[in-house]
């Protein structure tokens, strides 16, 4: 099977870097000048610099179109907001094609998820989910790490996982694609809200007891978005979880972190070198609970929405939060 990476940045680059330690991978790269630099040096300038890349297994690539048309898997690496305009109107190009999604996001454009999206544009294709617990960090640092691939068809499973599987690098199957793809894009909220909570001072135990909380207001949202029966404390789910509200190298609680020692939102957001995914699936999840009439079901959901998307006060929201967690 011929496979593509579609994205340049830290997913994008720790991906490739597994991919091509056993077989061929195309690379689409949006900046030429980075494509260069990757080529000439084995190494991304922007992202995961420290790390080298066996580029004797990598053909990179500057247009989609052709990228898209000689490979078989697709997997996609780029922030959901880049999306809509990189894959508009490819959708024939994707016909019978496996689709694996990084992105972990919602459409803002369409305020659909990826695989909603990518079913709108062509709907004869095989999609699938990558999640965690797993940072792009500590993939090129080659720490012990795991990664969950959701794919409603087995037909490719022993295939993707032998793909992937590495001696640092787990991996496990699961069908729940869209429950799956959900928990990716809202831990990313409840991570910007516990960085908002220890910019504050805010100590470990009150934010064991918020990490608790939004477990449990992730299992009722998932249940409200995809209701099917799932186990919460599984990797994909409660691990991906810890790992983004409690890790160093999580964008979105560093986002949170200098929101909650004061600094003002569009500074904050200038200051986060990589996108951090939680602002805008703040927003979108928001408006799509607004719509069922559903949120009610997300205290902490919408504190989240109230400070980062109405201005509102992070310590008065979340003294406010205080008595309805535990």
């Amino acid at each position: 099977m011929n496979i593509a990476v579609i994205g340049a940045g830290s997913w994008g680059t720790a991906l490739t870097s597994v991919l091509s330690q056993k077989q061929k991978v195309s690379w689409w790269i949006r900046s030429n000048k980075n494509l260069e630099h990757i080529k000439k040096f084995k190494r991304n300038p922007s992202y995961l610099t420290n790390l080298t890349l066996n580029t004797n297994n990598i053909t990179f690539f500057n247009n989609i179109d052709d990228v898209l048309k000689i490979n078989d898997l697709i997997i996609v690496a780029i922030p959901s907001e880049f999306l809509f305009s990189t894959f508009l109107n490819k959708g024939p190009l994707l016909n019978n094609k496996i689709i694996l999604s990084a992105t972990k996001g919602v459409i803002p454009e369409r305020l659909i998820t990826p695989h909603s999206f990518f079913a709108s544009i062509n709907n004869n294709n095989n999609y699938g989910v990558i999640s965690g617990p797993c940072h792009a960090e500590e993939i090129a640092l080659e720490k012990q790490s795991y990664l969950t691939i959701s794919f409603e068809s087995l037909t490719h499973v022993e295939y993707l996982k032998n793909i992937f599987k590495s001696k640092f690098l787990q991996i496990s199957m699961s069908s729940d694609v869209v429950g799956a793809e959900y928990a990716a894009i809202i831990k990313n909220i409840y991570a910007i809200l516990t960085g908002v909570c220890s910019g504050l001072g805010y100590g470990d135990n009150f934010i064991a007891v918020l990490i608790t909380s939004s477990a449990n207001e992730l299992n009722n949202l998932l249940m409200i978005l995809d209701a099917k029966n799932r186990t919460i404390t599984k990797a994909a789910y409660l691990g991906d979880l810890l790992v983004t509200c409690y890790s160093a190298h999580s964008r979105n609680r560093s986002l949170g972190f200098l929101i909650g020692k004061g600094l003002p939102l569009p500074k904050a957001l200038s200051q986060t070198k990589m996108v951090a995914e939680g602002y805008h699936a703040c927003a979108s999840i928001y408006k799509i609970l607004t719509n069922l009439k559903r949120n009610y079901d997300a205290p902490i959901l919408n504190c989240a929405y109230n400070i980062m998307h109405l201005g509102k006060d992070p310590q008065t929201e979340i003294t406010t939060l205080t008595p309805l967690i535990s």
